[in-house]
Protein backbone atom coordinates (compact mmCIF):
# COMPACT_ATOMS: atom_id res chain seq x y z
CA UNK A 1 0.00 0.00 0.00
CA UNK A 2 2.98 2.38 0.58
CA UNK A 3 3.81 4.77 -2.32
CA UNK A 4 0.77 4.41 -4.19
CA UNK A 5 0.39 7.26 -7.10
CA UNK A 6 -2.84 8.53 -8.20
CA UNK A 7 -2.12 6.12 -11.68
CA UNK A 8 -1.33 3.65 -9.63
CA UNK A 9 -4.35 3.68 -7.64
CA UNK A 10 -6.34 4.29 -10.28
CA UNK A 11 -5.25 1.51 -12.23
CA UNK A 12 -5.67 -0.92 -9.12
CA UNK A 13 -9.43 0.33 -9.37
CA UNK A 14 -10.53 1.68 -12.40
CA UNK A 15 -14.27 1.64 -11.91
CA UNK A 16 -13.60 3.73 -8.92
CA UNK A 17 -11.98 6.90 -11.24
CA UNK A 18 -14.28 6.60 -14.87
CA UNK A 19 -14.22 10.19 -14.92
CA UNK A 20 -11.90 11.18 -18.37
CA UNK A 21 -10.41 14.37 -19.57
CA UNK A 22 -11.67 17.87 -17.71
CA UNK A 23 -14.24 16.26 -15.65
CA UNK A 24 -11.46 14.01 -14.10
CA UNK A 25 -8.95 17.03 -13.52
CA UNK A 26 -12.03 18.78 -11.67
CA UNK A 27 -12.78 16.21 -9.45
CA UNK A 28 -9.92 14.16 -8.36
CA UNK A 29 -6.92 16.45 -6.55
CA UNK A 30 -4.21 13.91 -5.27
CA UNK A 31 -2.19 15.11 -2.34
CA UNK A 32 0.95 13.27 -1.37
CA UNK A 33 0.06 13.33 2.45
CA UNK A 34 -3.58 11.79 1.71
CA UNK A 35 -2.76 8.63 -0.29
CA UNK A 36 -2.25 5.98 2.12
CA UNK A 37 -4.99 6.22 3.83
CA UNK A 38 -7.14 6.76 0.39
CA UNK A 39 -5.76 3.88 -0.76
CA UNK A 40 -6.20 1.98 2.85
CA UNK A 41 -10.00 3.31 1.95
CA UNK A 42 -10.06 2.01 -1.39
CA UNK A 43 -9.23 -1.40 -0.56
CA UNK A 44 -11.31 -1.57 2.01
CA UNK A 45 -14.66 -0.61 -0.09
CA UNK A 46 -13.13 -2.74 -2.74
CA UNK A 47 -13.42 -5.83 -0.07
CA UNK A 48 -16.90 -4.69 0.96
CA UNK A 49 -18.44 -4.10 -2.28
CA UNK A 50 -17.04 -8.15 -3.04
CA UNK A 51 -17.97 -9.22 -6.99
CA UNK A 52 -21.09 -6.58 -7.03
CA UNK A 53 -19.01 -3.41 -7.43
CA UNK A 54 -23.06 -1.79 -7.57
CA UNK A 55 -21.30 0.96 -10.10
CA UNK A 56 -19.53 2.51 -7.03
CA UNK A 57 -17.23 5.57 -8.05
CA UNK A 58 -15.72 8.48 -6.53
CA UNK A 59 -17.50 11.73 -7.91
CA UNK A 60 -14.82 14.07 -6.19
CA UNK A 61 -11.49 13.73 -4.23
CA UNK A 62 -10.74 17.10 -3.37
CA UNK A 63 -9.78 19.69 -0.52
CA UNK A 64 -11.93 22.53 0.85
CA UNK A 65 -11.14 24.83 3.59
CA UNK A 66 -8.57 22.03 4.64
CA UNK A 67 -10.93 19.51 4.91
CA UNK A 68 -11.55 16.93 2.46
CA UNK A 69 -14.07 17.14 0.18
CA UNK A 70 -15.15 13.60 -1.04
CA UNK A 71 -18.23 12.49 -2.74
CA UNK A 72 -19.03 8.83 -4.30
CA UNK A 73 -21.67 7.37 -6.05
CA UNK A 74 -22.94 3.92 -5.88
CA UNK A 75 -25.97 2.25 -7.76
CA UNK A 76 -29.17 2.13 -6.34
CA UNK A 77 -27.79 3.76 -2.60
CA UNK A 78 -28.09 6.66 -1.20
CA UNK A 79 -25.76 8.11 1.60
CA UNK A 80 -27.26 7.87 4.81
CA UNK A 81 -25.06 10.15 6.63
CA UNK A 82 -22.49 12.66 6.25
CA UNK A 83 -20.16 14.80 8.02
CA UNK A 84 -20.40 18.71 7.71
CA UNK A 85 -16.89 20.10 7.51
CA UNK A 86 -16.48 23.59 9.06
CA UNK A 87 -12.60 24.88 9.39
CA UNK A 88 -12.93 23.64 13.88
CA UNK A 89 -15.63 21.00 13.42
CA UNK A 90 -17.40 17.93 12.34
CA UNK A 91 -20.96 17.35 12.82
CA UNK A 92 -22.35 14.43 11.82
CA UNK A 93 -25.96 14.75 10.36
CA UNK A 94 -28.16 11.69 9.56
CA UNK A 95 -30.13 11.60 6.51
CA UNK A 96 -32.02 8.96 5.46
CA UNK A 97 -33.61 5.99 7.10
CA UNK A 98 -30.64 3.50 7.90
CA UNK A 99 -33.40 0.40 7.18
CA UNK A 100 -33.70 1.36 3.39
CA UNK A 101 -29.93 0.76 2.39
CA UNK A 102 -27.98 -2.40 2.06
CA UNK A 103 -25.69 -3.28 4.87
CA UNK A 104 -23.08 -2.85 2.29
CA UNK A 105 -24.38 0.60 1.56
CA UNK A 106 -23.68 1.43 5.00
CA UNK A 107 -20.54 -0.30 5.71
CA UNK A 108 -18.95 2.08 2.57
CA UNK A 109 -20.78 5.27 3.95
CA UNK A 110 -19.25 4.61 7.50
CA UNK A 111 -15.55 3.99 5.91
CA UNK A 112 -15.92 6.63 3.80
CA UNK A 113 -17.04 8.75 6.74
CA UNK A 114 -13.88 7.28 8.55
CA UNK A 115 -11.70 8.46 5.81
CA UNK A 116 -12.96 12.05 5.68
CA UNK A 117 -12.06 12.47 10.08
CA UNK A 118 -8.90 10.89 9.50
CA UNK A 119 -7.91 13.26 6.41
CA UNK A 120 -8.58 16.55 8.67
CA UNK A 121 -6.21 15.59 11.12
CA UNK A 122 -3.44 14.75 8.26
CA UNK A 123 -0.86 16.95 6.26
CA UNK A 124 -1.44 17.21 2.90
CA UNK A 125 2.16 17.21 2.30
CA UNK A 126 3.84 14.29 4.14
CA UNK A 127 1.11 13.03 6.44
CA UNK A 128 2.17 13.57 9.54
CA UNK A 129 -0.61 14.81 12.76
CA UNK A 130 -2.00 17.95 11.67
CA UNK A 131 -4.46 20.63 12.34
CA UNK A 132 -6.65 23.00 9.72
CA UNK A 133 -6.18 26.59 10.53
CA UNK A 134 -5.65 30.06 8.46
CA UNK A 135 -2.96 31.68 10.14
CA UNK A 136 -1.08 32.22 7.23
CA UNK A 137 -2.90 32.06 4.84
CA UNK A 138 -6.01 30.02 3.15
CA UNK A 139 -7.48 27.38 5.38
CA UNK A 140 -4.86 24.31 5.08
CA UNK A 141 -4.20 20.93 6.76
CA UNK A 142 -0.63 21.29 7.57
CA UNK A 143 1.92 19.88 10.18
CA UNK A 144 3.87 22.60 11.84
CA UNK A 145 6.91 21.36 9.15
CA UNK A 146 5.13 22.47 6.48
CA UNK A 147 3.38 25.41 7.70
CA UNK A 148 6.50 27.14 8.44
CA UNK A 149 7.19 25.78 4.91
CA UNK A 150 5.46 29.29 4.38
CA UNK A 151 6.59 32.30 3.11
CA UNK A 152 4.26 34.32 5.24
CA UNK A 153 0.60 35.44 4.17
CA UNK A 154 1.70 37.46 0.84
CA UNK A 155 3.12 33.81 -0.48
CA UNK A 156 -0.32 32.31 -0.18
CA UNK A 157 1.40 29.13 0.60
CA UNK A 158 1.80 27.96 -3.16
CA UNK A 159 4.70 26.36 -2.92
CA UNK A 160 3.54 24.02 0.08
CA UNK A 161 0.28 23.22 -1.95
CA UNK A 162 1.96 22.53 -5.09
CA UNK A 163 4.27 20.39 -2.90
CA UNK A 164 1.43 18.36 -1.44
CA UNK A 165 -0.38 17.57 -4.96
CA UNK A 166 0.84 14.16 -6.41
CA UNK A 167 1.81 13.89 -10.40
CA UNK A 168 2.17 11.43 -12.60
CA UNK A 169 6.12 12.13 -13.66
CA UNK A 170 7.79 10.10 -11.12
CA UNK A 171 6.49 12.37 -7.61
CA UNK A 172 4.72 10.90 -5.25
Amino acid sequence: MEGYTPGALQARFPYMFPLEGEERRRAYTFYRGWMQPLALACEDIDKLLGMDKRAFYWTRLREKVGAPSLGYRMEGQARVATNIHRPTDVVRHAGESAERHAPVALAINERILQLEVELRSRCIVCGALSEICNDRGPWASLCPAHRAEDDGPDASMGSVWESARTHEEGRK
